[in-house]
Formats: C-alpha cells, structure tokens, sequence
C-alpha cells in the first residue's frame, strides 16, 4: 500500500556554528518526505554513522535500502531540505504470537545534527505512524541505545512510552 508524503514548509532558526538557534538566522525551509532510492546512499551513509557510532561505505547502504526494498515489510522514507537529504526513518511490519494485529517498529530514526529541533524527526514519526496505520498495526514501537538520553527525551516528547527493556546478543 503506497503512502503519500507530502512536502511541507516551515519557519525555522538556522542555528550558527554554536548550535544556538538563537545565535541563527530565521528562514522558511522546504521539507519532502519520499522513499529513500538508491542514489541516497552516499547521503545516507554519514547519517547512519551519527545514529549508530559506526561508519557505513555508500555500497553498504546501497546494499541495504536495495535488500529492504525487496522484503514486502519494509520502508525507509528519507527527510530532505530543499532538496538535501537531512534525515531517514525505516520502519518494519512485523507479526508477533502474542498479538491479533500486527506491530510496526521504527528500526531507524536519525536526523542529520546540523537539522536537529526543527521539526524534522517529528515528521518522519509521523510518516511511520502513516504506514503503520496503513499496515492495520495496533502499535508502533523502537529500541535505543542506552547512551541516546537526547533520543529517548525526543520519543517521549512525540508519544512513545517506555514500556520494556531490550535484551541482545551477538549469535
């Protein structure tokens, strides 16, 4: 099922070099939200490397978005300023035994630092909760990495609840 993403305008403090908004300029930015394509990877790749602390080469993610394009039960939608591709969300549709309808999880959420507080990682949730009601899931959940403290205090901000604890391990 296609989702429209529609492109949206919004006034915003352009931060100086000191990360200040209020040391910024204030302009109008232009924000389209689409399906990430192959030809996003090279832009891709240092946005990854700010969620995950690990730098990823152009073909990786190429590799990746052309893998998750082919599974039926994902998406990865990028965020762009005019025309600058400045965030990215994945979102997964999964079925688990303990519920009638399915879950959708966030498996990526970043935004580019320089972009961050203006707007932009809310509309990339807001494009996942688009998909996942489109799927019929009764829920959308993610995971974090412990350090992110600013993360979680976004997710909190945007609704997400902390309702459980992750438990991993390398196989």
């Amino acid at each position: 099922m296609e989702v429209a993403f529609r492109t949206f305008q919004q006034a915003s403090h352009r931060r100086a070099a000191t990360g200040d908004p209020r040391h910024g300029t204030l302009e109008l930015m232009e924000f389209e939200i689409r399906d990430a394509r192959g030809e996003d990877a090279e832009a891709l790749a240092p946005l990854l490397e700010q969620l995950m602390g690990e730098p990823s080469t152009e073909a990786q993610v190429r590799s990746r978005l052309d893998r998750l394009a082919t599974t039926g039960a994902d998406r990865v939608l990028v965020a762009l300023s005019n025309g600058r591709v400045v965030g990215l969300v994945g979102v997964h549709l999964t079925w688990m035994a303990h519920t009638d309808a399915p879950t959708a999880r966030l498996m990526s959420l970043v935004v580019d630092e320089t972009f961050r507080g203006q707007g932009i990682g809310r509309r990339l949730v807001g494009a996942g909760v688009a998909l996942a009601r489109t799927w019929g899931c009764n829920r959308l959940e993610l995971t974090s990495r412990l350090e992110r403290s600013g993360a979680h205090s976004f997710y909190d901000a945007v609704g997400f609840v902390h309702t459980s604890k992750r438990f991993s391990m390398p196989v």
